[in-house]
């Protein structure tokens, strides 16, 4: 095969060691400054940010639908706001894991974040 004669000068002595350098300092600058100044990410780092994101998503959905549900019990058993507050804030997540609030169809266990996050609500609705 022939080499296209643009490429001669190139490929000629010691310019192909040159080519190749500029070649390598090129990719090598080129992500260095991608990864720490372009916003680029590896699969890990975005799966990661993905299931992160994915989680605070799921928990300020149902927390909402959680505080709900002890709403409408509350309404039918006056003395639950009484329970809840008789219990600690530090363990009402707990009670309110216990009691299946945060226990939500096609979930055969509460979510324990959830539950947390779903306390903080009703400890505010409290107040």
């Amino acid at each position: 095969m022939e080499i296209p004669s643009f490429l001669s000068p190139y490929l000629e002595g010691d310019t192909p060691k040159r080519l190749i350098q500029g070649i390598l300092l090129g990719a090598i600058g080129t992500m260095i400054i991608g990864f720490y100044w372009g916003g680029w990410h590896t699969g890990s780092t975005v799966k990661s940010m993905v299931s992160s994101a994915a989680q605070t998503t799921k928990i300020e959905a149902l927390a909402p639908i959680c505080a709900d549900k002890f709403r409408q019990a509350s309404i039918a058993d006056n003395s639950l706001i009484v329970k809840i507050k008789a219990v600690d804030s530090w363990s009402r997540d707990s009670h309110v894991k216990d009691a299946g609030w945060a226990t939500f169809p096609g979930g055969e266990e509460p979510d324990s974040k959830v539950a947390e996050a779903c306390a903080e609500l009703i400890s505010k609705t409290l107040k």
